[in-house]
C-alpha cells in the first residue's frame, strides 16, 4: 500500500553561499539542530530549520528538506559557521498587546 503521489519538485536553487572548507571530515559528526541562513543564487535570503551533520572550526555541513513532507527533498550544503546557528535567541521578539 503506498500513499497519495508526491506533487511534482521544483527545480532546486542554488546555494549563493556555500564554502567548502579545507578539510573535510569524512564521517557524519552528529544531528544538530540548527537555524541556518541560506543565500540563493537568484539573491533572495532566508533563514530555515536544517541539521548541523559534520563540522570544522570553520564550517558546518547542514541538511535541510526543500519539501517536509518528501525525504527526496534533502539537501546538504556546506556553510561558513557565521551562517548557523543552534539558537534565535538574538531575533526581535514580535510587539505584544498589553492585556
Amino acid at each position: 500500500m503506498s500513499g497519495p503521489p508526491l506533487p511534482p519538485r521544483p527545480p532546486a536553487r542554488d546555494v549563493a553561499n556555500c564554502e567548502v572548507p579545507d578539510g573535510i571530515p569524512t564521517r557524519p559528526q552528529g544531528d544538530v539542530a540548527v537555524v541556518v541562513r541560506l543565500v540563493w543564487s537568484d539573491g533572495g535570503e532566508e533563514w530555515r530549520a536544517a541539521r548541523a551533520i559534520r563540522w570544522t572550526r570553520t564550517h558546518v555541513m547542514v541538511a535541510w528538506r526543500e519539501h517536509d513532507a518528501d525525504p527526496r527533498s534533502e539537501r546538504h550544503t556546506w556553510l561558513r559557521a557565521g551562517d548557523v546557528a543552534r539558537s534565535v535567541s538574538w531575533f526581535v521578539p514580535p510587539e505584544r498587546t498589553p492585556a
